[in-house]
């Protein structure tokens, strides 16, 4: 298994973190699930949260992501999705209003509180192996990344309903770096036998973007925001 990184051109890098909290603070979590959509999700979505004392957990509405996220996905210091996904998308389930959400000018994170968002779904964080526009959705004036600190998911179809996420809420929970304890989790539910007759990258192969100087943020000591409407971005994905 190898990963590669990727600095996207754009403004000089983050040297040096205007803050950091206090460890051990007391964040916020929000858990998402796909509306009505198969047990595996609602489990992979509370198998995170109940981690922690959480504060939201719903089923998807496309508002959730977009026009209310002030008061829902970017109301909490870490949100965590799982459902059925595409590059840059998000499924919100046969039991929502809207069927989908694009990354990109209308889920504009950060601004107000989030700081980190998983999606456990296929696809939505690409690497430049599968886009070259891998960038695109995430930085910019109008764009995703509004303060926020790091975007996780896969950069490939997934596999759902395993030990992923109450591995990796764990991680989190006792404080490792965000990113690499995902990509930890990942990792550790990998087999030869599913890798051989089910699928090659089975469970999946994780990817991160982020602003770069935020590597090695922990859920309870991490960076300072960076400025909204940036154009730096780096990207950590397994391949």
């Amino acid at each position: 298994m190898k990963i590669t990184q990727l600095i996207s051109v754009g403004a000089a890098l983050l040297v040096a973190s205007a803050s950091v909290s206090p460890a051990f603070a007391q964040g916020e979590e929000g858990g998402y699930v796909y509306n009505g959509g198969e047990a595996r999700f609602t489990n992979n979505v509370y198998n995170f949260i109940k981690h922690f004392s959480y504060d939201q957990y719903y089923w998807c509405q496309a508002n959730l992501f977009t026009t209310s996220n002030n008061s829902y996905v970017d109301n909490m210091d870490f949100s965590y999705y799982s459902g059925h996904g595409n590059n840059f998308l998000m499924g919100m389930g046969p039991g929502a209003s809207t069927s989908s959400v694009t990354v990109g000018s209308t889920t504009q994170w950060g601004n107000r509180d989030l700081e980190f968002i998983v999606f456990q779904s296929c696809q939505v964080v690409p690497s430049p192996i599968d886009r070259s526009d891998w960038y695109q959705p995430w930085v910019g004036a109008t764009d995703t990344f509004q303060g926020l600190h790091q975007a996780i998911g896969y950069r490939v179809n997934s596999y759902s309903g395993n030990g992923i996420s109450n591995n990796y809420g764990g991680r989190v929970r006792g404080n490792q770096r965000v990113w690499q304890a995902w990509f930890a989790a990942v990792d550790d539910e990998r087999s030869w036998w599913y890798s051989t007759f089910v699928s090659s990258s089975y469970p999946g192969y994780a990817s991160v973007v982020l602003y770069p100087g935020l590597d090695n943020d922990r859920y309870y000591s991490f960076g300072g925001d960076p400025p909204a409407g940036h154009s730096s971005l780096r990207i950590y994905y397994q391949h």
